[in-house]
């Protein structure tokens, strides 16, 4: 019997033309759904990248009115001891004689003043934010005494009083009114004690633990990682 042929091989294209329509078929769906992704990943970055410049405009506003609502905000009370030493000569004769010198000196203690911020001027220029170091930074006026909350003692117990007579001098004359001089000045010097160099630092450090705390209070809720720091402007020269 002759040789029987062998089995003619069947047609490849099918099968390719089956893998081609799957591939393709892959191909569209991950297209469509980067499609669907892309706008979505473009809004989900445009969104965290305008967020926190929208939580940084809050949280200034909002500090800013809490500020303005202390109006002052009062830092330190600085309990004061102040020294008057009042001086005068007499001579008569047009000169030629001298009544002698009258010299009294008047300690009080127990004087009370007040240092504060000015808070009601702040404005947006004065609340920053670093970025680059997360941190929400206050420039706030240096605190002042409050002229209208200086309490000058006026117990007796309080008081030193010294009164060195002139040796033709009268003390219901000189030495009274040289006391009643020095009472005068009590209130302006307890003001000047009050604004000395080392008195002026402890109310910037108790300000800023103050602002500080105030601040904080605001910020953390909307900026839980965010810092604070307070600074002081420059007191400026008086003429």
């Amino acid at each position: 019997m002759p040789d029987e042929a062998p089995p003619k091989p069947g047609s490849a294209w099918p099968i390719a033309f089956a893998v081609i329509g799957i591939g393709m078929i892959v191909l569209a769906g991950f297209i469509f759904k980067s499609c669907i992704d892309q706008p979505a990943r473009m809004a989900e970055t445009i969104t965290r990248a305008s967020q926190p410049q929208i939580t940084v405009n809050t949280v200034i506003q909002t500090s800013l009115e809490r500020l303005r609502k202390e109006s002052k905000l009062v830092v330190y009370t600085a309990d004061v001891a102040v020294m008057i030493t009042k001086v005068s000569d007499k001579k008569v004769l047009y000169g030629k004689l001298d009544l002698g010198t009258t010299v009294v000196r008047v300690r009080a203690s127990g004087n009370k003043a007040q240092l504060i911020i000015p808070l009601n001027e702040l404005s947006e220029s004065d609340i920053r934010f670093n970025d680059k170091e997360n941190k929400f930074v206050v420039t706030l006026p240096p605190p002042r005494v409050d002229e209208t909350l200086v309490e000058v003692q006026t117990d007796p117990k309080f008081y030193e009083v010294q009164t060195e007579l002139g040796w033709a001098r009268l003390d219901r004359f000189s030495g009274e009114f040289l006391r009643e001089e020095a009472k005068r000045e009590l209130r302006g010097s307890v003001i000047a004690e009050a604004s000395d160099p080392r008195i002026i630092e402890a109310a910037r450090q108790s300000g800023r633990e103050q602002i500080g705390g105030l601040l904080e209070a605001v910020i953390k809720p909307m900026r839980p990682e965010a810092s604070v720091a307070v600074e002081f402007k420059e007191e400026k020269a008086k003429r």
